[in-house]
């Protein structure tokens, strides 16, 4: 039986329609969730550039993010042993891990780890406005994932949390493969 390949411009045109059509974030996320499960569950359905990896740390490639900026989909990719800070986003994410294994601890709160679990390929982990978290590359092979977030999540300003001091500092991420200065995207 052959399965119908599901492209990343559908699943952006989808969830667009989604982000505009449904007016809270639980919706959202319920409608978002098996549009992306489809996705991930498609083989070659995200373009390799969407998975061009860095060698200093993990990277966080735009693959969509419409005008108004209301959403952002990125490719995440991680070497073996490469990991986050504690973070959070300041907005609905859903995250489907395309290949390898991510350990997210999504359930962290004033830095003390409340759980943790290992994800594998085709899983699913949908995070709320307020979770902090950090994902680990636990696999001996790069790590790739598909994350949308309820805004331009590399242009946003969040938080990182040390859990050593409990410092709370300030960061914009950006992406990878998007000259901040001279290209929103």
């Amino acid at each position: 039986m052959q399965t119908e390949q599901y492209s990343t411009g559908q699943f952006a045109r989808d969830v667009d329609a989604c982000v505009r059509k449904y007016p809270n974030e639980s919706e959202v996320l319920r409608q978002i969730k098996p549009l992306l499960e489809k996705l991930i569950r498609s083989p070659r359905s995200v373009p390799t550039e969407a998975f061009a990896p860095r060698k200093d740390r993990f990277a966080m490639n735009l693959i969509h993010m419409p005008r108004d900026e209301t959403f952002s989909i990125i490719g995440g990719v991680w070497h073996p042993g490469q990991t986050t800070p504690i973070h959070d986003h300041l907005t609905w994410a859903l995250i489907g891990v395309y290949d390898g294994e991510e350990r997210p601890n999504p359930k962290v709160a004033k830095i003390e780890k409340v759980s943790e679990k290992i994800n594998t390929r085709d899983h699913m982990t949908v995070l709320g406005n307020h979770g902090i978290h950090r994902v680990d590359n636990i696999s001996g092979k790069p790590t790739t994932s598909i994350h949308v977030y309820g805004r331009d999540i590399g242009h946003a300003e969040r938080h990182s949390y040390d859990p050593v001091t409990g410092e709370i500092s300030r960061f914009v991420s950006g992406y990878c493969n998007v000259l901040r200065d001279t290209e929103r995207f």
